[in-house]
């Protein structure tokens, strides 16, 4: 078959690594696939490095229906049996609209629970159009069941919709530790310390601000802690980092918390850390999340979106509520305190993994309905 995909933007993130991990199998098993996006990035870097077209096509802007055309024209063009679909809510409506006008049947891969704007006419007609695109789209698949839910209430039918957790290959990184102590010093950090990290793009629902605050409070009962927050600011070009080291001036943790940027070597890093966290007001299912829970990390997380499909609160992790600062310092320094219950943890987690959220597990799934289109 050939496949077109699409997805947000060219940076990386959960949904793009999804979609990348998806594309190479799907190349591997003899489809021909291409890549639509906004724009470029790390992402499209990778894509690109196995060989894969990239195209860029603006598909951001709701009302801009000219641009679903000129993807109704381009699948058209490219002779496609089947658009696979990873983009956010604008660039899914307008996906759909050209997948239909093309006569080419389509599958909505929705990351995580739909961010409409907040200007009230233009979220409600958002909202419509997403409900009425989604009678045409062939299938739609929600990573979590949480996710799922959210499209129900949202008006879109349940039969539409299957759910397919996310899935990481376990491969060696995973297995074979790295020198942990010339990690930490390549990191510049002390020898001995207790380390604490976040994986996600920097910006307030991701929740760096709560994990500086609980940061401070953490300091307080071990202060030979160390917290490693690993990410970039690109929705907010650099403003949302700079204040996010304000505060880690003002809350004087300059020799604590270490903003390490981007890395495309996250699996490797995660494996100094003592306990993951991610905090985030709203997510998905959290491939950083099961980067850690393969890694044999505990991990402390909100009980937001299919994070608690992931995170077995007392088993695998601990469970907070969003944005409660001192629930989350409370989290981190019971692990502290108690190694051992932290090393079952993340042993349960690593177990869990492998058994749930394997790669293999989620290709097998989109397979069987990819073998419906040939």
């Amino acid at each position: 078959m050939r496949i077109v995909y699409t997805v947000l933007d060219g940076r990386m993130s959960g949904g793009q690594v999804i979609c990348g991990h998806l594309m190479a199998a799907a190349l591997s098993d003899g489809h021909q696939v291409c890549l639509i996006t906004p724009s470029l990035g790390e992402f499209t870097e990778q894509v690109q490095s196995l060989s894969i077209e990239v195209i860029q096509l603006p598909m951001e802007r709701t009302f801009f229906f000219h641009r679903a055309v000129a993807f109704a024209k381009f699948i058209r063009d490219w002779d496609a049996d089947l658009v696979h679909c990873h983009s956010a809510v604008v660039g899914t409506i307008l996906a759909r609209i050209g997948a239909y006008l093309a006569g080419v049947p389509l599958i909505s891969h929705v990351h995580i629970e739909n961010k409409f704007s907040d200007v009230g006419w233009i979220q409600k007609l958002q909202i419509i159009l997403d409900n009425i695109t989604a009678i045409v789209a062939d299938k739609i698949i929600t990573i979590s069941n949480a996710t799922k839910s959210s499209l129900i209430d949202q008006g879109i039918s349940s039969n539409k919709i299957t759910v397919i957790h996310n899935g990481i290959s376990l491969t060696e990184q995973f297995d074979n530790i790295p020198d942990i102590d010339h990690l930490r010093s390549t990191l510049g950090l002390q020898k001995n310390s207790h380390i604490v990290g976040t994986v996600a793009r920097l910006c307030p629902v991701k929740g760096q601000r709560e994990f500086i605050l609980a940061a401070r409070n953490v300091c307080n009962h071990y202060p030979n802690t160390e917290f490693l927050v690993i990410g970039d600011d690109y929705e907010f070009e650099g403003k949302y980092r700079s204040d996010l080291g304000n505060l880690v001036k003002e809350l004087g943790l300059e020799e604590f918390v270490h903003f390490l940027g981007f890395r495309s070597d996250v699996r490797r890093l995660i494996h100094c850390f003592e306990i993951f966290v991610l905090p985030s007001w709203i997510e998905g299912l959290p491939v950083t999340i099961l980067e850690a829970m393969a890694a044999r990390k505990p991990v402390v997380a909100t009980s937001v979106g299919g994070v608690p499909e992931l995170v077995l609160d007392g088993e695998t992790g601990i469970l907070v509520s969003p944005r409660d600062v001192l629930g989350l310092s409370k989290a981190i320094q019971s692990l502290l305190d108690q190694p051992d219950i932290a090393h079952q943890m993340g042993n349960k987690g690593y177990e869990y993994v492998h058994k749930e959220f394997t790669h293999e597990k989620m290709w097998t799934q989109v397979q069987q309905l990819y073998k419906s289109y040939e």
